[in-house]
């Protein structure tokens, strides 16, 4: 084996070994803290998540390197092939540990493991891991030595080969370390003093390959923690706000006049000076739709922020961060959480090292476990953030926007803001929202100013050069200059200040330019349109082509279908969760190109199966048809901001909060009329499975396999929505998805795995695609492995229900001992719904329980069960509408109870 590859695999083992001679060490066990404590399943998953990684790195390391004739490469691997022995029989190991129903914790995995091993096999294990490690520290010394002979024999310019030798190993173990010339000036040594110093050289080598091992562990968690603090959306309202028009937003960076902008009043607080001054906040407040966000975003771009930034802290530096909360976005987009990982994500990054400073129980839960998938706690991102911004060696300047599209309290908000931008005279912040009570009591004695104060002239010069593209207007301006300029006129004045009333005024003007309009006509149509916004809305689609109606609508009714409360629907639990969709409203992922098939029969999306690959052209030409019908059909309150980049996979949205706020509470409801034959969450889930087909990306396709991802996620989104509503409706289109799914990303060929592997491999070697589009599969339920896993695990009760029906045999399920042990887990509303669809019986219950207390539990979920079935067979009695209502109510609550009990005795 050559040097290069030995050096990597013995690196490679080396770094399993201090692994896991770091989980059965007597003195490595976590502090008890209230959010990071014991070692239970997850932690046990996670260390056999790394351990698995671990055995497949230096399989693959051992596989690819030439193993040639010398006893090096034997050797090597001997000991790799004993050290992945090791590896899987702590697998099988940890396998065994995990019950989902055990209560048990321990404070190390060493005493886990006590729980199965004696002690004496345990220290029996540390001495094979450090005979490993000494075996491989003789390797690598005979394997110089014998690479130091031959050079000597081959030449008579021996020091300049040996150099050159070493220099090749060295930048295969790690070319910039301190420790190179130390580690060549030994070696040197060493062949002129004989072979006591070649010990002293061993022990160096041994000693850096540790060091250079540990070195990129931590490299490894730091980028693993900076990765977890990062969530999927992070940018995507950045992105969308629109960039500030042509010269517009430039008075924010001048000096204020003496009097108040254009006989407002009061005058406004000088944001330049602010900037270099001791006051800790400033906050940008107005109307909805005066441009509060395209301002701010407009701030974060401009590269006068730093320089004037630098002129306020000089000695040390700066570090900006911003976050654009998002009311129609997913609940990161609208949570404090979703606002410090951002923060912290776009700071820390640029001081890695601090890393374990700030995140001590993690960092230590890392070293612990290999990796921690856990998500972060409001207490743990708190603590980091006063953490980070105690270092008076650093500046932060903060630019939050959008404070009222918080989902909570915004009281609490604002005062946790104002504590945090308070620390020091280090630390500064910029804010915007609503002109809402709570806001002005808490901002009201800092710098401040109201966008419709400032924005006439902004309004004036974009509504000029709009209407001005237009050759029609641009030769009325030439003809009658005067009524052309009080056209502008109005516009600015009757816009009050908010940018958005202007943007689709214009748009309106355009259109009746483009049908002929005179001066006089247009005026006139001016005056038609309301001064306030919702009026407005109502305005536009009243004036719809009578044609369009039925179009427009639908198309209203699928975005506001793809607008589900995700995270609400999403929570892992096996039980029905309260779905607050008019609180928790999340972002719709949905794509131009899904939108261009719900025109289309849904139920021909099951049987038109040999629908193939849509060219580019193709798909090209039908996003472009529906963007044309988005700007015809719904007036421009519907948008694709990045159509122009992204084409066909381009999202859409509502155009503002306000036309999302008045489509689904301001009345304009109504005009979401739904034909009874008219179903928006059936349609699409069909027109998902056209677009998963039209596209069919490959691993190597990064954009085509994003979009295929963020259709998944919207599909069993539809399904999980469905399922809520007891409508079966969903199943054959999830079959169909499934299918189309597996095909792309890849699924587990099979029913039962074969003979010659563990149920361990066979699971983990082909990971269902819902692991890769669901979170809380991959972090909770990483053993799914078919769609039927996935059904059980996230309560799509209907799909089992189907399945059972028609003769599936959970047999052939390599995972039914998961399955059971899994459900257990979740409670008696789970088991009892099991027990009814005979997935699992009570002698598998009563061999998993210990004592008679659990044994009460189950009888009242066969009791439960019992009712469950009765009030079935009740449904196709005549009894009246009150009884059926009662006798689901008694279901639910003693389901209820004994949920709460199993709850309760967890905790314990």
């Amino acid at each position: 084996m050559d040097p290069a590859s030995a050096f990597g695999l013995a690196a490679s083992i080396v770094q399993t070994i201090t692994f896991t001679s770091g989980l059965i060490s007597k003195s490595r066990q976590l502090h008890h803290s209230a959010q990071r404590g014991l070692v239970e399943n997850e932690e046990l998953a996670s260390i056999a998540r790394t351990l698995q990684s671990h055995s497949r790195r230096i399989t693959i390391q051992l596989v690819g390197a030439p193993m040639g004739k010398d006893d090096v490469g034997k050797n090597l691997a001997t000991i790799c092939n004993r050290v992945r022995d090791l590896c899987k029989n702590l697998i099988c190991t940890i396998e065994g540990l995990q019950k989902p129903d055990s209560a048990t914790r321990w404070d190390s995995f060493r005493q886990a493991l006590r729980s199965v091993w004696k002690e004496q096999d345990i220290a029996d294990l540390a001495q094979r891991l450090e005979r490993y490690r000494r075996q491989i520290d003789s390797v690598l010394l005979a394997s110089m030595k014998e690479q130091l002979e031959t050079l000597t024999k081959e030449t008579r310019d021996r020091n300049q080969q040996i150099e050159q030798s070493l220099n090749k190993i060295l930048a295969i173990v790690e070319p910039k370390s301190r420790w190179q010339a130390e580690l060549v000036q030994t070696a040197r040594r060493s062949l002129d003093s004989g072979p006591s110093e070649g010990l002293a050289y061993l022990d160096l080598v041994s000693a850096s390959l540790s060091a250079g091992a540990k070195e990129e562990r931590d490299k490894l968690m730091q980028r693993r923690t900076l990765e977890s603090l990062k969530f999927a959306d992070i940018r995507d309202r950045y992105e969308r706000i629109p960039v500030a028009h042509r010269k517009t937003f430039e008075w924010i960076f001048s000096e204020p006049s003496t009097s108040p902008p254009e006989g407002r009043n009061p005058p406004w607080d000088n944001f330049h000076g602010w900037l270099t001054s001791d006051e800790v906040l400033y906050w940008v407040t107005g109307k909805p739709g005066s441009g509060k966000s395209t301002l701010m975003k407009f701030l974060s771009d401009d590269a006068r922020l730093r320089p004037q930034l630098e002129g306020w802290q000089k000695d040390i530096p700066v570090h900006i961060a911003s976050f654009f909360f998002w009311n129609s976005g997913t609940m990161m987009q609208m949570s404090r959480e979703g606002l410090l990982q951002s923060l912290l994500h776009q700071t820390i990054r640029n001081f890695p090292q601090d890393i374990p400073r700030l995140f001590p129980e993690r960092w230590e839960y890392q070293e612990l476990f290999g990796y921690d998938s856990r998500p972060w706690s409001w207490s743990e991102l708190s603590q980091a953030f006063t953490e980070m911004l105690s270092d008076k060696t650093k500046a932060f300047f903060f630019i939050v926007d959008g404070l009222d599209e918080l989902d909570g309290d915004c009281s609490e908000m604002t005062s946790y803001l104002l504590r945090a931008f308070s620390q020091g005279p280090h630390i500064k912040g910029c804010v915007s929202s609503r002109p809402w009570l709570v806001f002005e009591d808490s901002f009201r004695r800092k710098p401040s100013l109201k966008m419709e104060d400032f924005t006439k002239k902004d309004i004036t010069l974009f509504a000029t050069e709009k209407l001005t593209e237009n050759t029609m207007f641009a030769q009325l301006q030439r003809l009658d200059g005067k009524s052309a300029g009080a056209l502008i006129d109005e516009v600015s004045e009757k816009a009050s200040g908010v940018f958005l009333w202007v943007t689709l005024v214009v748009k309106s003007l355009l259109e009746g330019l483009r049908d002929g309009d005179k001066i006089q006509d247009l005026r006139s149509r001016l005056e038609d349109l309301p001064p306030d916004l919702q009026s407005l809305f109502r305005k536009l689609l009243k004036d719809l082509e009578p044609s369009y109606f039925q179009q427009s609508s639908r198309i209203f009714q699928v975005v506001r279908a793809s607008h589900l409360p995700r995270a609400s629907i999403a929570v892992g639990e096996y039980k029905s969760i309260e779905v607050k969709g008019d609180t928790h409203e999340a972002w719709s992922s949905l794509r131009l190109l899904s939108l261009s098939f719900i025109d289309e029969d849904p139920e021909e999306a099951l049987l038109n199966v040999s629908q193939g690959t849509m060219g580019s052209d193709e798909q090209g030409y039908r996003a472009k048809g529906m963007r044309r019908q988005l700007q015809s059909r719904c007036k421009g309150l519907l948008e694709v901001p990045t159509f122009s980049t992204t084409g066909p996979e381009s999202k859409v949205d509502y155009l503002h909060r306000t036309v999302k706020d008045f489509l689904e509470e301001g009345g304009g409801g109504d005009f979401l009329t739904t034909e009874d034959s008219f179903d928006p969450h059936v349609v699409l889930c069909a027109a998902l499975i056209r677009h998963a087909r039209a596209i069919r990306p490959t691993e190597d396709d990064m954009t085509g396999m994003e979009s295929l991802a963020d259709i998944l996620r919207e599909f069993t989104t539809q399904c999980h929505w469905l399922e809520r509503q007891n409508r079966d409706v969903y199943v054959p289109y999830l079959e169909e998805m499934n299918k189309i799914a597996e095909a792309i990303l890849g699924g587990p060929g099979g029913d039962k795995p074969p003979p010659d592997s563990s149920q361990t491999d066979w699971v983990f070697s082909f990971p269902h695609w819902t692991r890769r589009v669901d979170p809380y599969v991959g972090r909770k339920a990483a053993r799914v492995w078919c769609l039927f896993d996935y059904a059980v695990v996230r309560s799509l009760t209907q799909y089992v229900r189907r399945q059972l029906s028609t003769g599936y045999s959970l047999k052939d399920n390599p995972n039914h001992k998961f399955l059971t042990e899994y459900v257990l887990e979740h409670g008696t509303q789970a088991v009892a719904e099991l027990l009814d669809l005979g997935i699992i019986t009570s002698k598998e219950i009563k061999g998993k329980s210990s004592g008679n207390e659990k044994d009460v539990e189950i009888e009242k979920a066969e009791g439960s069960t019992r009712e469950m079935r009765s009030e079935k067979t009740a449904a196709h009695n005549p009894t009246t509408k009150r009884e059926k209502d009662w006798s689901t109510s008694r279901f639910r609550h003693s389901i209820h109870q004994v949920s709460q009990r199993f709850s309760l005795r967890r905790k314990k």
